[in-house]
């Protein structure tokens, strides 16, 4: 069940960090990319590579943890690659 409930998170927010999302299912970021891996695979979500990301503080670089900067974006079927 927890990955349809990871599935329909990501789909209600549009995108979500891995921070955020394992803040909310209150999982280990390690055990999430693994699920995460599993909606990459079939093509439903896709990483935002990290020059997309702005950080909170506002400035595109990777001052911050690694975690910060890998999003998560739900993939709609006439969304282009």
């Amino acid at each position: 069940m927890i990955l349809s409930d990871i599935k329909d998170y990501i789909q209600a927010q549009g995108q979500a960090s891995l921070k955020d999302i394992a803040a909310k299912f209150d999982l280990p970021e390690s055990a999430l990319q693994e699920m995460l891996a599993h909606w990459e695979r079939k093509g439903k979500i896709k990483r935002l590579d990290q020059s997309r990301c702005v950080n909170p503080c506002g400035q595109k670089c990777t001052s911050c943890p690694l975690q910060c900067l890998m999003i998560y974006q739900w993939r709609w079927p006439d969304q282009d690659s």
